[in-house]
């Protein structure tokens, strides 16, 4: 097979929204040609499903109505949406004395920080049992920036069962350039060599996760790459659930943690991801219309695993931010949640980094 060589100024490594959004911030100061994706074949994009002959992606990423990122012109054309409308069960079947709290721990954090509520039930059916004896520095930190310092927070939901974000990338028609293997990048050549072709850039932005960006290149690393996946189950149904309503569900014995309507017939019960292929569709049709006994006509449709959804500790071991800085020193930069390895969200990103 022959290998093609293509030349371009800013490579994106990587398609999800955090590139999708850095290649229309590009476009400010660059044409469509100076921007080239990389995007793997076999990849799924953005985690999509099929639903009525549509395919889009319904995973629970939300712009915040105060950030810069939702009042720029990406969201120009997009269909305002109220904020998301939360609600809580009651909470049942929990008692934070039947488990054995280790000081330093996600939960020794949340009980200091958010007192004992519902918060710790639903944090120990998301996170496991692990959150009692491990730090989840990632996580702690995101309850520091978006709760703790009541900085301004609000979520905007779906717009027809689609992610805002996803409205707002359809008008970028990016050139995307497929390929089946990644087999290294060359830092000092500024060179991605893949199955077929030899991309050759100035700048390359990366938001596949970052171990295997430092593997790539040949780089050092030793820090904890431990995740947290995300489980999913939805379900069509008449009436009685409006769209973007959201519902913790705290009782400790249920298998959900949330539920959303997507729209106002289709809805997604996230659950614990530890569970994956173990759930009885029938135990959680029963329990979401418990949580909302107006709902009507109620029928499992498909599901969702998104392996990679939270990373949990920081990185801070020493080789690892050498080869971070390597990186950054040879034009490139790791970006977006698993990109920088950071539990952040698409708002909260430093967007001045791929300039």
């Amino acid at each position: 097979m022959n290998t093609k060589t293509v030349h371009v100024k800013n490579c994106l490594l990587g398609y999800g929204y955090a590139s999708l959004i850095a290649y229309h911030k590009l476009l400010k100061t660059n044409n469509h040609e100076d921007i080239l994706i990389l995007r793997n074949e076999n990849s799924t994009p953005i985690f999509s499903i099929e639903h009525e002959g549509t395919r889009f992606s319904p995973l629970p990423i939300f712009p915040v109505e105060e950030s810069e990122l939702y009042n720029s012109d990406l969201f120009d054309d997009v269909p305002k949406q109220k904020p998301i409308s939360v609600s809580f069960s009651e909470l049942t079947n929990f008692n934070y004395k039947d488990h054995t709290i280790e000081q330093g721990s996600l939960a020794s954090f949340m009980l200091s920080n958010q007192g004992i509520d519902q918060r710790l039930c639903l944090g120990l059916k998301q996170w496991g049992d692990s959150m009692l004896s491990k730090p989840f520095s990632q996580v702690q930190d995101k309850i520091k920036r978006h709760y703790i310092s009541k900085s301004g927070n609000t979520r905007i939901g779906y717009v027809n069962g689609k992610s805002i974000f996803k409205y707002a990338i359809n008008k970028l028609n990016p050139e995307v350039l497929n390929f089946a293997n990644l087999q290294k990048i060359d830092i000092e050549k500024k060179e991605v060599h893949t199955n077929d072709s030899i991309i050759k850039y100035e700048k390359l932005v990366s938001t596949i996760p970052f171990h295997y960006l430092l593997d790539l290149c040949g780089l050092k690393h030793n820090h904890n790459t431990d995740y947290a996946s995300a489980y999913f189950y939805f379900f069509k149904y008449k009436d009685g659930f409006d769209e973007n309503q959201v519902v913790y569900d705290c009782d400790f014995n249920s298998d959900i943690l949330r539920i959303f309507s997507i729209k106002d017939d289709f809805l997604l019960a996230q659950l614990r991801s530890d569970k994956q292929g173990q759930i009885p569709i029938e135990k959680i049709r029963k329990r979401v219309q418990e949580l909302v006994p107006s709902i009507k006509e109620l029928e499992f449709a498909q599901e969702l695993f998104v392996p990679m959804s939270y990373p949990l500790e920081l990185v801070t071991e020493p080789s690892t931010l050498e080869s971070i800085d390597t990186l950054k020193e040879n034009g490139v930069v790791p970006f977006g949640r698993f990109g920088e390895w950071g539990y952040s969200d698409l708002h909260e990103l430093d967007w001045s980094t791929i300039f």
